[in-house]
């Protein structure tokens, strides 16, 4: 009996422990209750801008047809490009250039051309036509990234033009490192082509184009006559010119058009032709007459394709120079004699090649150039005088006779290779 009491009240112990953990699991906890979540205060989302203040985005639709025709390789010049004035662009100009190129379908070309600088000349031949529908993609896939461009420097230099030919409508496009431009139905528009997908795809094609021209066979004919030594491309305004090289198609285009014309005559245009011949030199100013444009477009042709010299480097004659003196940081070279100063003469007139971005003041003026660099002096025989002071990264050239500064952006190395030259004769 003892023990079946002890049995049960063990039994009663383990229920009462047992109803203690339940009502302990069922009890609320002594931690205060977390506040209630305040309403939200997120905004609505945003309503999408309205396509009157966004330009469109534009995909480029695949094009599935066949270009028939290759890229003729050409010069720059001529009916099969069409050209007009240049324009800054809006953005409702951009959207329909960009439009024209993404609807553009190779097989709706008739005519395709392209011409690459800088060259010293120009080559004619025929693209294979996987190279050509290359080129024809490229130039479609420029179209998403262009962008406005309402102001800034005017497009110079260059680095390659294609002219597409649809049935009766024609266009050129040009990329020279900045700039896309865009000629249209008599208008040409400047782009903003900087941007990375853009210069990707310019730089291809250039690449393309370059191939070819670098590979065709150049024409040997000579046209100009035997008393004419040379021939330069003149930009009157920014002081530069550039050599026309004979037995080339463009130096055919330049005497033809030159033959009878009058020396010095003409109403400058900003374009004209030094010709220098056994009897001395001879300067041809252009006017912007109908009859001038095949000289004016081919001067153009020749001062993109370069190289480019300081017009009053070319100007000057080496047999009326009577001294000349250098102040580099080793010492001061003197040039005296007739054999040292045509040696000078000949450094300067060729291997001193400039960018096409000069800046003119009138009178003498500072170079802003770092002090300690090289300054030059030379004097002829009629009492003119030229001081050239810089070099590094520019130059600048006063000269007495035309009381003119002209102040060169210099190509690279160029300074290395004059200290390296007026050492020398140190």
């Amino acid at each position: 009996m003892k023990k079946k009491q002890r049995l049960l009240s063990l039994a009663l112990c383990a229920a009462l422990v047992l109803l203690s953990a339940c009502q302990s699991a069922l009890a609320p906890s002594s931690a205060p209750e977390p506040p209630p979540a305040p309403p939200s205060q997120e905004s609505p989302a945003p309503e999408p801008p309205s396509s009157e203040s966004q330009p469109p985005v534009y995909v480029l639709p695949e094009d599935t047809t066949q270009l028939t025709v290759p890229l003729q390789m050409t010069e720059p010049w001529g009916d099969v490009y069409p050209s007009g004035d240049l324009e800054y662009t809006t953005q409702a100009e951009v959207d329909l250039c960009r439009q024209w190129l993404c609807d553009l379908k190779a097989g709706d070309i008739t005519a395709l051309y392209g011409v690459t600088i800088p060259l010293d000349h120009y080559w004619t031949g025929e693209m294979s036509p996987e190279d050509s529908r290359k080129v024809t993609d490229l130039l479609r896939s420029i179209a998403p990234d262009l962008a406005p461009l309402e102001g800034g420097n005017p497009p110079t230099g260059g680095g390659w033009d294609v002219a597409i030919h649809t049935g009766d409508e024609a266009v050129t496009l040009g990329f020279n490192g900045e700039w896309v431009t865009f000629w249209h139905q008599g208008k040409g528009y400047i782009f903003d082509g900087t941007a990375a997908p853009v210069m990707e795809s310019c730089g291809e094609i250039k690449g393309l184009l370059s191939k070819y021209a670098n590979t065709a066979s150049p024409v040997t004919e000579t046209y100009f006559p035997d008393d004419v030594q040379s021939i330069y491309a003149l930009d009157k305004d920014a002081y530069i010119m550039a050599k026309v090289e004979d037995g080339y198609a463009n130096s055919k285009t330049i005497w033809e058009g030159l033959e009878n014309r009058t020396p010095s005559g003409g109403e400058p245009s900003g374009y004209g032709y030094l010709i220098f011949t056994d009897e001395g030199k001879e300067y041809v100013y252009l006017e912007d007459a109908d009859q001038d444009v095949g000289l004016n477009k081919a001067c153009q042709a020749a001062l993109i394709g370069g190289p480019l010299h300081p017009s009053w480097l070319i100007h000057m004659t080496p047999e009326r120079m009577v001294s000349a003196y250098g102040d580099i940081f080793e010492g001061t070279v003197q040039f005296s004699t007739q054999e040292e100063l045509l040696a000078l003469a000949k450094f300067l007139k060729t291997e001193m090649t400039v960018k096409p971005y000069t800046s003119v003041h009138s009178g003498a003026t500072n170079y802003d150039t770092p002090a300690g660099l090289i300054n030059m002096k030379i004097t002829f025989d009629s009492g003119v005088e030229y001081y050239i002071g810089g070099f590094d990264t520019g130059f600048g050239i006063y000269t007495t006779d035309l009381d003119t500064a002209i102040y060169y952006t210099v190509d690279e190395d160029f300074d290395a290779k004059l200290r390296a030259f007026l050492k020398k004769y140190l």
